[in-house]
């Protein structure tokens, strides 16, 4: 996997799903992120717009800054699905 841009403000994509906080929401893989503060390898991310908004610190390896990667991946685990 490519590095991440992991400056401040850089845009990611969730590759697995997150809980904000104990009991918090739980953002879907793909779901938007900016990255708003990096500690080694953990990033704590915004996620969500507005009101809705809340923050999850979670390790570079779960984050991607491509999109299209997401389809990739997931193209990748169908192929050698036997169902």
């Amino acid at each position: 996997m490519d590095a991440v841009a992991t400056d401040e403000g850089a845009v990611v994509y969730l590759l697995a799903e997150l809980r904000s906080g104990q009991g918090g929401p739980v953002h879907e893989i793909g779901s938007r992120a900016r990255v708003i503060d990096t500690d080694g390898e953990m990033l704590t991310l915004a996620v969500g717009h507005g009101r809705f908004a809340s923050t999850v610190t979670c390790s570079r390896a779960l984050v991607d800054r491509r999109r299209q990667s997401l389809a990739r991946r997931a193209l990748r685990a169908d192929r050698w699905s036997t169902a």
